[in-house]
């Protein structure tokens, strides 16, 4: 039975020569993806691994000209949490 189905299947040369050229390309894709894979492990094992560690950033409001006349000023990390209570009241305009 199997060799009337392949006998009905009739495989021409330009089907077989279709599938050929697909396998082709697919096993081209392949090998140039593992090529570039292998790449790019190759340049991160080259580059050097430094840990910078930067610090926590601040905020703070600008000065006045004249460092005598203004209080000292104080730094505030950015990520730190207020409660709720100490949150600086926003001014609200009514009309």
């Amino acid at each position: 039975m199997s060799r009337q189905r392949a006998a009905q299947l009739r495989l021409s040369p330009l089907h077989l020569q279709q599938g050929l050229f697909a396998v082709l390309a697919l096993l081209i894709t392949l090998i140039s993806g593992q090529q570039f894979q292998r790449w790019q492990q190759s340049q991160q094992q080259e580059a050097p691994r430094l840990s910078i560690q930067h610090p926590t950033q601040t905020h703070f409001s600008a000065a006045s000209s004249n460092q005598a006349d203004s209080p000292p000023m104080r730094m505030m990390d950015v990520d730190q949490a207020q409660p709720a209570n100490e949150m600086p009241r926003q001014e609200h305009w009514v009309f």
